[in-house]
């Protein structure tokens, strides 16, 4: 019976050990040992409520195995490209939610995942959002724009957008945009960023926005180098290396050296084709967290 009246007080009605210590006549480790016992008797039980949509152990898994800080692998309701987007973008959603304060500066990036979900976050930090990449043209008008709104509609802190396609066709262009006080704004709070999201794309059709913004020359030179990965960009091999291209110069955005200054770097993608892309993100160091789909996380696991 005092085991059941300390557990009470402590875990239903939050008083601290010291408060029941002194309501019973005890001493505070005295109520630590009661309620260690309550717990290893059976009397109370404690359980973790999971979000159904989560793959706890697997997250776990390759959260250890890759030295993450964060990692949400998810369980969409079925295998459609539409139904993993939309999964892996709520979570993602979920995670920001849960990580970022008013005091961070958030960047966005241009990635599928988190344009054109349905809804917004139901609440959000009043954090500063940034624009990190510029913008990639798509048939269904979702652009990297409207996902920095959808954060600060809700949250109600400032927004740093600037109007800027993600691949410029040459070097000229690229410096006129970079003169630009839009992009000239947002770039001033490139080294303030605390968190920022960022799409892992693949070097393929449908599979990276900088592919698809490529004209073919240039995809078929990024292929001859051997370009496995596309991360904000910056092109990479298999290996996780930074590679050379005739891109190079040309995207408007964040840096690689901006990027690794930035503490929290949670990396985004879908579709299991991405696995040998998202494996070279974590190689490179450009992410220490991430939120993908069930299927993708095993191919990662698997192969490596």
């Amino acid at each position: 019976m005092l085991m059941a009246r300390v557990a009470r007080r402590y875990y239903l009605e939050r008083q601290s050990r010291v408060q029941i210590a002194e309501e019973f006549g005890l001493s505070r480790f005295q109520v630590g040992r009661l309620l260690e016992r309550a717990v290893a008797t059976g009397l109370v039980r404690i359980e973790i409520g999971l979000p159904d949509d989560v793959e706890f152990d697997l997250s776990g898994r390759l959260q250890d195995r890759f030295g993450l800080r964060y990692c949400a692998v998810t369980e969409a309701p079925d295998e459609a490209l539409q139904s993993l987007r939309s999964s892996v973008g709520q979570a993602a959603t979920a995670l920001l939610q849960e990580i970022v304060t008013a005091r961070d500066v958030l960047g966005i990036s241009s990635t599928r995942t988190l344009m054109g979900l349905p809804e917004p976050p139901d609440h959000f930090s009043r954090c500063t959002v940034v624009q990190i990449t510029g913008a990639v043209s798509r048939i269904d008008a979702w652009d990297v724009m409207e996902a920095v709104r959808r954060f600060t509609r809700v949250g109600g802190g400032p927004a740093y957008l600037y109007y800027a396609p993600m691949v410029c066709p040459d070097d000229a262009g690229s410096r006129i945009y970079r003169q630009q006080p839009d992009f000239v704004r947002c770039a001033s709070h490139f080294d303030k960023l605390t968190v920022c999201v960022i799409g892992i794309g693949a070097w393929g059709d449908g599979l990276s926005t900088v592919y698809e913004a490529a004209s073919e020359q240039d995809r078929n030179t990024a292929q001859d180098l051997g370009v496995c990965a596309e991360v904000v960009g910056l092109l990479l091999d298999a290996e996780g290396r930074r590679l050379d291209t005739p891109l190079d110069g040309r995207m408007i955005g964040i840096s690689e050296q901006e990027l690794r200054a930035v503490p929290t770097r949670i990396g985004i993608a879908f579709d299991a084709r991405k696995s040998d892309a998202v494996r070279a993100t974590l190689k490179s160091g450009l992410i220490n967290g991430i939120v993908i789909d069930r299927g993708l996380a095993e191919a990662v696991l698997v192969e490596s």
